[in-house]
């Protein structure tokens, strides 16, 4: 198709003449297009995390708090404290909030493998986790977890896990794939709605529900993949995948 002189003459003094692609999408639309999914969709998972972990109280002042970081392996939280945006990563603003997180936690992780210091290993799919670890039972004041649950093959399992760990009015910050390009890590099984994990842990613990709803700030990237987890996805005319949103749950045991 031909794109009209004008319209070229205007891309190219706005500098968007390399990798532009005109596409006129001809595909019906289905269903009512001004209906709402029921959930908030302009959240920042990132902001709001951060938000929640470095304000929260655990309620005795001056005294150091728990925070554990399940599926975290390198153990530097990146994306909670350096994220300005999806693939969006500030050293200062890392450092700034890296500063503040140090001054009121202690760190531990959770992994399939030895990682580091502060590291509880094992699988939090297993039966037997928290009898494994008994000194981890009620300590933590926050849990979270970025990305991990969508690769748990027993999630109801790890949802139990993880409230056994929490102390009385501790948080939980679940960030999961709502819609996401398959990726095993090491395997890929689910996805979540907030209601979705909202139900996982309701059915092991009474919990209150601070935050709920969808990032899909990265909506509209053009993600295929890297290779190296079975995560290559096939190309159409728009591209590869351009559909990621990203749930955001963030609750209180009660």
């Amino acid at each position: 198709m031909n794109i009209p002189r004008k319209i070229c003459r205007y891309l190219r003094g706005n500098g968007l003449r390399r990798n532009f692609k005109l596409i006129f999408d001809r595909e019906s639309a289905v269903g009512n297009i001004s209906a709402q999914c029921g959930y908030k969709t302009d959240i920042d998972k990132e902001a709001i995390s951060r938000k929640y972990v470095l304000e929260y109280n655990s309620g005795f002042s001056g005294q150091r708090m728990r925070f554990l970081d399940v599926g975290g392996r390198d153990g530097k939280l990146s994306y909670l404290l350096g994220n300005v945006g999806p693939l969006q990563f500030d050293p200062e603003t890392y450092e700034r909030y890296a500063k503040q997180f140090r001054a009121s936690y202690d760190y531990f992780g959770v992994d399939l493998r030895p990682a580091g210091p502060n590291v509880l290993v094992g699988d939090v799919c297993d039966d037997r986790f928290a009898v494994d670890h008994p000194d981890a039972i009620g300590t933590f004041d926050v849990v979270y977890s970025n990305n991990v649950f969508e690769h748990f093959e027993r999630p109801w399992i790890a949802a139990r896990t993880i409230a056994q760990l929490m102390k009385r009015g501790a948080i939980c910050i679940t960030v999961v794939p709502f819609a996401q390009r398959y990726h095993e890590d090491p395997g890929d099984y689910f996805r979540y709605t907030p209601a979705g994990i909202i139900k996982l842990f309701d059915a092991v613990e009474t919990m209150r529900v601070l935050e709920a709803g969808f990032d899909i700030r990265a909506r509209r990237y053009d993600w295929q993949g890297g290779g190296d987890s079975n995560d290559i996805v096939p190309l159409d005319r728009f591209g590869a995948w351009r559909e990621t949103w990203y749930t955001l749950v963030i609750l209180q045991k009660l």
